[in-house]
């Protein structure tokens, strides 16, 4: 298969309006309003040759959804959203922390000289956020995790599908869409974390052995509905089947040692206060916990090596179906599938690289050896409902 295959439709505003039983999860998030602050970060030199620029002044501008924003040199103190696009400013809302974005796009900005507006939220927030915002959101861009995010937003019809050629020659086919609705920058795995103090990366294997009663007392997750725990199911059910998918699940429960935890963030709080010996999460969310507390005595082990390989997920890049910087928003999206940005992103992310000439980082090589599961990211999206359903039968949802 071509490179450029699967991503033959032309850029516009053709998009898909059928909707699921997500569309619930997110009209229900709807309910919450959010509080928006901003900064103003100065560009940092260019990197190399942009697609396109304008007479407007460079700058970076950060927002988050919880308030955090980094110091500002030119820019109002807890300005707010606007509520609509502005005019020659590209909007990005991303759920990847701004801080390993800035390095990047304060480069990009400076290049194509437009400004670059940062909106910082949870995966399915930004789903939310678009939904309310209809055709007046400000959002040139999404980048964000899981290919199950993805399908969501396509069914929603809150995407629209592109060509970018230049993009798709350094992604493999595996990690892209073959309508052309989201491109992959980089990959991350689902996988085993633990507590040094009591064991050791040899008592780990696979997932399925995490169902042993040897773990009773010792295992924590997230909750079913965490759509990361869903791509995982549906990772189990293409290797092992829906039967031995299903007794998997009912024996992590059994091993659980509180009960199901909201999210990856509470995963490895539990771990580091002795409530849990091991769980499971995304690598990405275990390098940025490591960043922050050095002296951690959680380890990452690849999990499933030699039983199909660990589970593996994406950050993507896609043009929401409002967006009115569409030639922006793909200048962005090829010139951060360059192998030299795919890197520096991959990098700054705790992820890999997609590109396979693109180096992974110092962090993520330290981490030995990983075995990936082959299986197509898109159809975590496809098979979601089935993995659903079969968590639901499990008592895990």
């Amino acid at each position: 298969m071509k490179a450029s295959d699967g991503m033959g439709c032309m850029m516009g505003h053709k998009v898909r309006t059928n909707v699921n039983a997500q569309s619930s999860t997110i009209s229900a998030l709807l309910i919450a309003s959010v509080s928006i602050s901003g900064a103003t970060l100065t560009a940092c030199s260019p990197s190399s040759t942009p697609p396109s620029t304008t007479s407007q002044s460079a700058s970076t501008t950060a927002s988050s959804a919880n308030g955090n924003h980094a110091s500002n040199t030119d820019a109002t103190p807890n300005a707010s959203i606007a509520s609509a696009a502005v005019p020659n400013q590209l909007t990005i809302y991303t759920s990847i922390d701004k801080a390993a974005l800035e390095p990047l796009l304060t480069s990009y900005a400076k290049q194509i000289n437009v400004p670059i507006h940062i909106v910082q939220d949870e995966p399915m927030s930004i789903l939310a956020r678009l939904k309310a915002e209809g055709g007046n959101s400000p959002a040139d861009v999404i980048l964000t995790e899981d290919a199950g995010i993805f399908s969501i937003a396509v069914k929603e019809g809150l995407l629209q599908p592109f060509n970018a050629e230049k993009a798709v020659a350094h992604v493999p086919e595996r990690y892209r869409d073959p309508d052309g609705n989201w491109i992959a920058l980089s990959s991350y795995a689902r996988t085993a974390v633990y507590d040094s103090r009591v064991l050791h990366s040899n008592d780990i294997s696979s997932y399925a052995d995490l169902s042993k009663p040897k773990w009773s007392q010792k295992l924590c997750l997230s909750q079913g509905k965490y759509i990361p725990n869903q791509s995982l199911v549906v990772n189990l059910i293409n290797n092992l089947g829906d039967k031995r998918t299903q007794e998997v699940m009912q024996g992590w429960l059994a091993n659980l040692s509180v009960p199901v935890l909201l999210d990856d963030n509470e995963v490895l709080k539990a771990i580091e206060s002795g409530k849990c010996q091991i769980g499971l999460l995304n690598s990405n969310h275990y390098g940025r916990y490591l960043q922050a507390h050095p002296d951690t005595p959680i380890k990452i082990k690849w999990i499933n090596k030699g039983y199909g390989g660990v589970s593996t997920n994406i950050t993507a890049v896609a043009i929401p179906h409002a967006a009115k910087h569409t030639e922006l928003a793909l200048g962005l999206i090829e010139w951060l599938a360059a192998k030299d940005q795919q890197s520096l992103y991959a990098s700054l992310s705790n992820t890999f690289p997609i590109d396979p000439n693109a180096e992974a980082s110092v962090l993520l090589k330290s981490w030995g050896d990983i075995e990936v599961s082959p299986i197509p990211v898109r159809l975590y999206g496809e098979r979601q409902a089935m993995a659903v359903d079969l968590m639901q039968q499990a008592g895990y949802y």
